[in-house]
């Protein structure tokens, strides 16, 4: 089955064999602009293949990057985050189309956007958008996709990744005038996510929450690289829940002798804890939303 934030196979399946197919945009212009996919929906069933589908019925020459379909389940943030990153290493004309949709999808609203950089933004209106907009210079016009030209129908109310977004995606990479998608809103009106923070400690430590596990059991936290001003190899006091463990501040896993705890930047430039060659969300019992403190310890005197 697939998962209940898409609706029952049964009533896809007749959605799909029924479809009016969306118009063909392919006349727009000679070069297509590349996609950049991310999403929640995983790689065990046909939504994935079903939103690439229409997107090559529309534009048949445009290249899909499969930037991530892992994101986990529902989860805006970090939806939020791996967008604003991915940005930095995707074609600079891309539309970035990134579907992780866990309200309810009748009442907000779907969204296209274009930003300073060139790029297009394709999503829901669940402050996810927001973060990559401002990295790529803030936005410069945006529209709800009102218009209903540049969808699939009939448009299901369980899957709009495939029925709106992916037709307006592939429509906007084969060269569609963003504003005949539908109405003009204002930027201050999109809605925007309260990012988890970190707060500093005395004595030159901070105290952040986790935001992330990822498949090796790091344990990623809400604070940058830049946001702990400590030398490498600074030995560290990492506080979790009533507990005290020793660790040390490393550049790289290679720094530190296997089974070490460390505190380490990620490929994002974010501070992970980890365990080097281990897992340490199982050996520490980690759980996103927990609080992490982090501080030199008193032999760094």
């Amino acid at each position: 089955m697939l998962r209940g934030c898409e609706g029952e196979v049964d009533t896809i399946l007749t959605q799909t064999q029924s479809r009016v197919p969306v118009s063909r945009a392919v006349t727009y212009t000679d070069r297509m602009r590349p996609i950049c996919f991310i999403s929640d929906y995983g790689l065990t069933d046909v939504l994935v293949g079903t939103c690439k589908g229409v997107m090559n019925d529309v534009a048949p020459g445009a290249t899909i990057i499969d930037v991530t379909h892992t994101v986990p389940e529902f989860d805006v943030i970090r939806g939020a985050e791996t967008l604003r990153h991915a940005t930095r290493y995707m074609p600079e004309d891309s539309v970035h189309l990134v579907v992780v949709d866990s309200g309810d999808k009748t009442k907000r609203q779907a969204l296209a956007a274009e930003v300073r950089s060139g790029a297009y933004l394709v999503g829901p209106d669940n402050g996810i958008l927001l973060p990559a907009a401002e990295a790529l210079g803030g936005i410069v016009r945006a529209v709800q996709l009102t218009n209903p030209r540049y969808h699939v129908h009939p448009v299901s109310s369980a899957f709009h990744g495939r029925d709106v977004f992916s037709p307006v995606a592939a429509h906007l990479a084969a060269g569609a005038n963003l504003a005949e998608l539908g109405e003009g809103v204002t930027p201050a009106s999109m809605v925007s996510l309260d990012f988890p923070g970190f707060r500093r400690e005395p004595g030159g430590g901070v105290a952040a929450e986790i935001i992330n596990i990822d498949r090796f059991g790091n344990a990623r936290l809400s604070v940058m690289q830049g946001d702990l001003d400590l030398p490498y190899n600074t030995p560290l006091k990492i506080g979790l829940r009533d507990e005290i463990i020793e660790a040390r501040y490393v550049e790289t896993f290679g720094s530190a002798e296997d089974g070490d705890p460390v505190a380490v930047p990620d490929s994002h430039w974010r501070l992970s804890l980890a365990v080097n060659k281990g897992n340490a969300a199982r050996a520490l019992l980690l759980s996103v939303g927990e609080e992490i403190r982090l501080e030199p310890s008193a032999e760094t005197a």
